[in-house]
């Protein structure tokens, strides 16, 4: 899970021109947007492991709504299959 930091460091911004500002604050904006996008999905379900679930990412996030157990999806053994890890 990507965590985001308290503050954006820009450097040294004493003699910065418009256009360099710009340029700090595209930087940012595209720093954001990669953490933000490779964040897990997080779903409530009573099922894990399932063929199904073989469309998920590595890192999804399961909430097992049948046994409170909080599963991660830690890889894909085969094109039909996933490993799910507790957590909690």
């Amino acid at each position: 899970m990507a965590k985001l930091t308290e503050y954006f460091a820009f450097g040294n911004v004493e003699d910065n021109n418009l256009e360099e500002l710009i340029k700090n604050l595209e930087r940012m904006y595209t720093d954001l947007a990669v953490a933000i996008n490779s964040k897990p999905d997080v779903y409530q379900r009573t099922t894990d492991g399932q063929t199904t679930d073989t469309f998920l990412s590595n890192g999804d996030i399961n909430i097992n709504s049948t046994t409170n157990k909080v599963e991660m999806l830690t890889a894909h053994p085969t094109q039909a299959s996933v490993t799910w890890t507790t957590l909690s």
